[in-house]
C-alpha cells in the first residue's frame, strides 16, 4: 500500500479526533469499550508506552514550583503553581507582536467555545487568566519584555491552581502540545492537583489528538495511532472521563486503523530500535488472525486477501512459522464442507498458504528441523486436495528432505518431468541426478 493510499485510509478518521465542540450526529462508526485482554490494539499500545521519567525529573526539568497551602472550604487551593511558559505563548502570539494583535488573538479565545468534556469551572477561569495575561503584556514591562532593547519577557507564569488547567486548556488550542504533555506529567501526581486532575488529563489527551492528527496529515500512521493509544490510557485513567464521547471515538478510530499501523509498523527497517514495535504488530497480526478465523464480528479487517498478503509478504520466514498452526489449518482446510474450513479461506486464501508452505521448507531446511517439513507436506496435501493445484515439486522437495525412498522419489520425478514443461522436466532432471547418487550429506545435514 502507498503513503498515498495510508494517508487517505487515514483521512477517513480524522472526524474522529476533531475538537469536540461539533455535537455528535452518530454518523461515526462507534464500537463497544474494548475492556477484554485478548485485543490487537492493546498488543500495539503496549509498545508505545513513553518511557519512565525517573522521580522528581520532569519538575526539575520545567522548573515547576508549588506554594503548598491548605485547602479552603470550596475544595479548592489557595496555593499557587509556577510553570516555564510566557504570555505570548498562551495566546499563541509571537513574541513582540503589537497591542493590537495581543487584543485580537485575546478577544477571540475568549470567544473561542470550550471543548467538551471540561467542567464547567474551566471556562470562566479561561476569562479570567485570558484577561490576566492581556493585561500583563499591555502593562506590565517584565511579562511583555521589549524586542527593540533585547529584553525578554519574563518566563514563567506564577498561577493559582484552579487556573492550571485553564493554561493547559489555552496551550492545548493554540498547538503547545510538548508543554502541555510535559505540564501535565510534572503536576498530575501533586497533591494540590487533585481537584483539577479531570482537567488535566483532558488536556492532554486533547494534545494528543492533535498530534495523531498531524501524523496521519503527513501519511504517518503509526505515529498517529500511537497518540491517540496514549490519549485512551488517559482518558481510561479517570472514571469520569472514561464517559466521555471522545473515548468511545478514539477507540473506533484505533480499531479501524489497526490493520493500517500493523502493516506501516512491519514495514519499518528491522533495526533495534523497531524491535519493540515489530514485537508488537506480529502479535497484533495474531490477534487479528484469531478474530478472523472465528468470524468476530469486531475484527476490523474487511480485505482479508490483500490484507494478508501484504503482510506476509513483509515477514521472515520464522515470523510466518510463528503466526499459526499451520499443520492443524492444513487439517481443517481438508474438510471443505464445514464451516470452520470455509472461514479459514475467507481468511487465508490459497496464495498466503502457498507462501506459509514455503517459509516452512525454508526454515526447517536451514535450520534442521524436519518437523517442520513434516508440516510442510502436510499443508502440500492439503493444497492439491482443496484448491485443485499440482504441487509435484513441493511434494518432492519435502520427500527429499525427509529421506523417503529413492526409487519413489524418481518416479515421482520423471511424471512430473513428462508432464511438466520445459522449465519444470528441467528442474526435475537436476533433483533426480541428486537422488539417484545416493548424497547422503543431503539427508544428514538436517539431522545431525
Amino acid at each position: 500500500m502507498s503513503k498515498m493510499a495510508l494517508s487517505c485510509l487515514a483521512s477517513n478518521h480524522l472526524g474522529y479526533i476533531v475538537p469536540r465542540k461539533q455535537k455528535h450526529n452518530g454518523s461515526l462508526p462507534l464500537s463497544s469499550p474494548l475492556l477484554h485482554a485478548k485485543i490487537s490494539l492493546l498488543y500495539l499500545v503496549s509498545r508505545c508506552h513513553p518511557r519512565k521519567q525517573g522521580p522528581g525529573s520532569l519538575t526539575r526539568a520545567l522548573d515547576i514550583k508549588v506554594a503548598d497551602s491548605p485547602m479552603v472550604e470550596n475544595g479548592q487551593f489557595q496555593g499557587t503553581v509556577e510553570i516555564p511558559v510566557n504570555c505570548y505563548q498562551i495566546l499563541g502570539v509571537p513574541i513582540g507582536c503589537s497591542k493590537d494583535q495581543v487584543v485580537k488573538a485575546a478577544m477571540q479565545l475568549r470567544a473561542t467555545e470550550i471543548e467538551e468534556g471540561y467542567s464547567p469551572s474551566v471556562l470562566p477561569s479561561r476569562q479570567e487568566l485570558l484577561i490576566d495575561i492581556r493585561d500583563k503584556l499591555l502593562f506590565e514591562p517584565e511579562f511583555s519584555g521589549d524586542v527593540k532593547e533585547h529584553v525578554p519577557p519574563k518566563s514563567s507564569l506564577i498561577l493559582p491552581w484552579q487556573w492550571l488547567p485553564a493554561a493547559m486548556s489555552l496551550l492545548q488550542e493554540v498547538g503547545e502540545e510538548k508543554i502541555v504533555m510535559d505540564i501535565g506529567r510534572a503536576v498530575r501526581q501533586q497533591p494540590n492537583a487533585k481537584p483539577y486532575i479531570h482537567d488535566i488529563l483532558l488536556s492532554m489527551a486533547l494534545t494528543e489528538c492533535s498530534i495523531a492528527r498531524r501524523g496521519f496529515e503527513r501519511g504517518t500512521v503509526s505515529v498517529g495511532f500511537e497518540a491517540l493509544a496514549r490519549a485512551q490510557l488517559l482518558l481510561r485513567s479517570k472514571r469520569s472521563l472514561a464517559k466521555l464521547t471522545l473515548l468511545t471515538e478514539i477507540e473506533a478510530s484505533l480499531e479501524e486503523l489497526a490493520p493500517v499501523c500493523l502493516l506501516e509498523n512491519l514495514s519499518k527497517p528491522r533495526t533495534p530500535g523497531n524491535a519493540e514495535r515489530r514485537e508488537g504488530a506480529l502479535a497484533a497480526l495474531r490477534e487479528l488472525l484469531r478474530q478472523g478465523l472465528e468470524g468476530e464480528a469486531s475484527c476490523a479487517v474487511r480485505d482479508w486477501s490483500d490484507f494478508l498478503s501484504q503482510a506476509m509478504k513483509k515477514l521472515l520466514a520464522i515470523e510466518i512459522v510463528g503466526l499459526l498452526p499451520w499443520d492443524t489449518i492444513a487439517l481443517i482446510r481438508k474438510n471443505n464442507n464445514s464451516s470452520e474450513a470455509q472461514q479459514q479461506r475467507f481468511v487465508i486464501d490459497c496464495n498466503c498458504f502457498y507462501i506459509a508452505l514455503l517459509a516452512h521448507i525454508a526454515l526447517g531446511f536451514s535450520s534442521k528441523r524436519l518437523e517442520l517439513i513434516e508440516k510442510a507436506k502436510k499443508i502440500t496435501e492439503s493444497l492439491e486436495k482443496t484448491e485443485a493445484v499440482d504441487l509435484g515439486f513441493e511434494r518432492i522437495i519435502c520427500k527429499t528432505l525427509l529421506g523417503d525412498g529413492k526409487l519413489a522419489l524418481s518416479e515421482d520425478l520423471q511424471k512430473l518431468g513428462l508432464n511438466g514443461n520445459s522449465l519444470n522436466r528441467q528442474f526435475g532432471q537436476d533433483v533426480s541426478r541428486q537422488a539417484n547418487k545416493g548424497n547422503a550429506d543431503f539427508y544428514s545435514s538436517l539431522t545431525c
